[in-house]
């Protein structure tokens, strides 16, 4: 593929979609799942193979007649990074069209700016690109997980208060003015529900929420397979179930209980080695917190009726195991009138999630999503 690759029309756009999450898929199967013709798939199949999209395999399933030719996309074909960041550091993660984690590090990084995020995620890259990883003149661009909700045409946020350097800025530009590639923002919980949609259990479910435990609380909302962003890109905020005056279950009341009781944690990395068996404060903040999420998803799951609900964000995937535990079980929206109930997952993804999803972002963005 090359860099100057025409945009895609929306059943171009689909097809690809579908070759992706179900891929190695014959064209006869590609059909009912795009609600296309067979000669329409033909030809859109084609059309993505000469943008070099597309690779075609050989699978015999007898000794006689002809073999079938199942597509997968062609994972050189395009790669993207993303940059998914805390108050301390940045996590940068390349990933290819396949929606493999190419190369992937942590760097400590005082997120003062959107300037000094974006050049400690550019050193990251380039360093990436010089050894190879990927080449230049297929990147695609970088997805930017931003810790706020949209104000204006997703380039003005309401920054979380631990990051008042994004507040009211044109954060396209400013991202822009330091990084050589295209840039796509969302909110970190958006990003986090588009990384399990395309490369986590969101494969294998139509609609879901994804709930996101970072700094504060939010979530991110795909349906019928699409991430829905909502008029102003702020679908799913949980949040403001959770008035900001009391304690609620975000990574900043956890740090502040913590410290409260003499743990020091200031950031997701100082959870790491923490156990709620050895840690009392940590135990009662994962049991307090589980039963405002289950409040809070049983209201949600009711309003939107998804398949599932997704949990996770920044939290240690041994602290996000510990509170579905406790959210999910037999009376979990169960109100005793027989209604089907969400199934309620840990993210597959773990903490990468917002990484890969951030990542995939320009991928969605500029041949997946339909235009």
């Amino acid at each position: 593929m090359k860099a100057s690759l025409a945009p895609l029309s929306p059943s171009e756009r689909k097809v690809l979609d579908v070759i992706w999450r179900h891929g190695p898929i014959a064209r006869i199967g590609i059909g009912p799942l795009a609600d296309l013709s067979t000669m329409s798939v033909t030809r859109i199949t084609r059309e993505l193979s000469e943008h070099g999209l597309l690779e075609e395999g050989v699978q015999r399933t007898g000794a006689r007649g002809q073999p079938t030719r199942p597509l997968t996309v062609r994972a050189d074909a395009a790669f993207s990074a993303g940059l998914y960041f805390t108050n301390r550091q940045v996590q940068v993660g390349l990933i290819d069209l396949s929606g493999r984690l190419l190369a992937y590090e942590t760097r400590p990084c005082d997120a003062d700016s959107p300037g000094e995020v974006a050049r400690a995620a550019v050193d990251v890259i380039e360093a990436a690109l010089a050894r190879g990883v990927a080449p230049r003149d297929r990147m695609l661009g970088v997805g930017v997980a931003l810790p706020g909700d949209f104000i204006t045409d997703r380039r003005q946020i309401n920054a979380h208060e631990w990051f008042p350097g994004f507040r009211g800025q044109d954060l396209s530009a400013e991202l822009q003015a330091v990084c050589p590639f295209p840039i796509v923002v969302e909110n970190d919980a958006a990003c986090a529900a588009l990384g399990e949609r395309l490369v986590g259990i969101g494969q294998t479910l139509s609609s879901y929420f994804f709930c996101h435990i970072g700094h504060g609380i939010g979530g991110g909302l795909v349906l019928n397979g699409l991430l829905y962003r909502g008029s102003n890109g702020n679908a799913g905020m949980i949040g403001v179930q959770f008035p900001n005056d009391r304690p609620r279950p975000s990574g900043q009341d956890l740090f502040a209980t913590l410290s409260a009781q003499g743990v020091p944690a200031s950031d997701f990395a100082d959870l790491e080695d923490l156990h709620p068996q050895d840690c009392p404060p940590l135990r009662a903040w994962i049991v307090r917190a589980a039963q405002q999420l289950r409040q809070g998803l049983w209201v949600t799951a009711r309003i939107i009726d998804p398949d599932a609900i997704v949990i996770g964000g920044r939290l240690p995937r041994h602290l996000l195991q510990e509170v579905v535990a406790r959210v999910d079980d037999a009376s979990f929206c169960n109100e005793g009138a027989l209604l089907p109930r969400p199934r309620v997952f840990a993210s597959s993804l773990g903490p990468t999630a917002g990484v890969v999803g951030a990542a995939a972002a320009p991928l969605y963005e500029r041949l997946l999503i339909p235009g």
